[in-house]
């Protein structure tokens, strides 16, 4: 059964590009735009995952990501840290 793994993205715009982050398995990646690094982030993130599952590292992910074997009933995993967005008005 596939389950749905939720991790942090920070993007950062840096000498005219934007750099992205996950900081809960330290995986980082670039782009041209906003989307285009979070797009690359999440496949650096996919692959560095999967790798870790072929080479018997489940163990490891889990515990860089705070979660327990109780954790892995659920569908959608989250670890113990998220963030997210939200906007904010600004009158000026």
């Amino acid at each position: 059964m596939v389950k749905e793994l939720i991790l942090t993205v920070v993007v950062r715009k840096e000498q005219g590009r934007y750099s992205s982050w996950c900081p809960e398995l330290d995986v980082a990646s670039q782009g041209d735009t906003i989307e285009e690094a979070r797009q690359n982030l999440q496949e650096a993130v996919e692959l560095h995952v999967e790798a870790m599952m072929e080479n018997g590292d489940a163990e490891e992910l889990m515990e860089k990501l705070g979660l327990t074997q109780n954790d892995l009933k659920r569908d959608i995993l989250v670890s113990e840290s998220f963030s997210g967005t939200f906007g904010v008005p600004l009158a000026i």
